[in-house]
Order: structure tokens, then sequence, then C-alpha cells
């Protein structure tokens, strides 16, 4: 059985993947590579879903790092693969042969390169996280590694689309307050809802930090129900739950 996954001409020869749901062992609702621990899968099946990842990519086994993912802009720096006891959103290291892990369901997974440096970073970035500073973060991270921002090679995977992402005024109010050239990427749709552009925030942040090799993979995770697993449809629909799509790279 072999994961589908997607990847990016930017990070190579780095091997990576923004993984689909698709060809893992979860029954559904979590059909079928549901990499989410603390979702209400079997974990056995969750557990043989992270290690198919592990053999697809090449990972010694062990060394696929995940987080405690808590929609924060905090970052780690690893020295080991002994990320799992960190709450964190981001993570960046200089060591080799860990799999940088990251789980999403409508958020933005995010992979950060500086093949010059040998420095790899992988983010978790939803709306939470993004409104608290964590693209910026990761990258004040790789420079107090030793990166140059001209070096930082950037790829945002597949998350949410704007057509499928409705905010509340207040939400769209705090965002401009806090971030004023976030205002370009709400429209109004009545007076107290708003349709966001996450993916659109998410580059001028990236272009304020003066990145300038970014790519972006233009699939909406709400809308390709084959492909993704999406919290805001599994919401919409009442249904009891939802797996987690895994990205990883490899260090």
């Amino acid at each position: 059985m072999s994961p589908h996954y997607i990847t990016s001409k930017l990070l190579e020869p780095k091997r990576h993947g923004f993984f689909t749901r698709k060809n893992g062992f979860s029954k559904n609702p979590f059909q079928s590579l549901n990499c989410g621990l603390n979702s209400h899968d079997d974990k056995a099946r969750v557990v043989k879903n992270r290690h198919l990842i592990e053999k697809t990519l090449g990972i010694e086994q062990g060394n696929l790092v995940f987080l405690n993912q808590k929609h924060t802009s905090r970052m780690v720096v690893l020295e080991s693969n002994s990320a799992p006891t960190f709450e964190a959103d981001g993570m960046v290291t200089q060591q080799k042969g860990l799999g940088l892990a990251m789980l999403t369901a409508d958020c933005q997974p995010i992979f950060f390169l500086d093949p010059r440096n040998g420095i790899t970073g992988a983010i978790h970035a939803g709306w939470k996280g993004t409104l608290k500073g964590v693209i910026r973060n990761a990258i004040r991270e790789m420079i107090s590694l030793g990166s140059d921002v001209k070096d930082i090679r950037v790829v945002v995977g597949p998350s949410i689309s704007k057509a499928n992402y409705e905010f509340g005024k207040d939400l769209r109010d705090e965002f401009v307050d806090n971030i004023p050239a976030s205002e370009r990427c709400f429209s109004q749709i009545s007076d107290q809802k708003y349709l966001f552009d996450l993916m659109g925030l998410s580059r001028i942040l990236l272009l304020k930090e003066g990145i300038k090799q970014v790519e972006f993979i233009d699939l909406c995770t709400y809308q390709n129900e084959s492909w993704f697993f999406s919290c805001r449809r599994s919401f919409h629909r009442n249904e009891p739950g939802f797996g987690l799509n895994a990205s990883v790279i490899v260090t």
C-alpha cells in the first residue's frame, strides 16, 4: 500500500510530502490515512498510518517527530527526536534524519528550507497561530540558527480556501486591528459575515519578512473531500469526528 502525497520542486532534493487521506488503514469516518492520535480513531490504525509514512519517506522508525499542537505561535528547536513532549506549533532543526510532521485539517502546513546552511522547519498555521505570529517566529528561529532570509525557501501546503472560510465581524476586526494588511484578505458577504483568505495573508506575511522563494499548493481541504480531511466540513455536517492530514519533511 502506497500513500498518496504532493511534493514541491522548491524543496528538492529533500524528501517530503503533503499527504492526502488516501491509502491508509483507518476506517470511516477516518478513512484512511488519518494520522491524528487524539482523534476518535482506533489508535493502532493511526500508528500503522504513521509507520507507513516513515516507510514511504525512508525515515528511521522513531524519527518521525510530532508536536502537541495547540494553535499557538510557539516554536521549538530540535536537537533530537524527543519533540513529542513539546507543546508547540512549529519546529526548526539542523539535525539530520528527522521527519518533521505537521497535522492539519484546514489549517496550513508550512515547510521552511535553507539548503545553504542545512536548516529545516515546519509549522502548523491556522488562523489563531497566524494571528499570533507563528510565521514570523519560524523565520526568526531559522535566522537564529544561521539562516539568511534570502536563502530560505517556503512551501505552503493544502488548506481551506477563501470561498469556504467564513468569519464573523469580531474576528475580522481582531485581525485588522493586529495586522492592518490583513484587511485586503477579507470579503464581506453580509452585515456580520466575511470570507477570509488565509493563504493570501500568509503570502503577505512571508513577503513582509523578506521571503522571496515561496510556493503555494493551491488545493482546498474543505472542497476536495476525497483527498483531505476537513474540520470545518465535518462540523458543518455534524459528524462525530474527523481525521488529520499529515505533512512531513525529512531533514
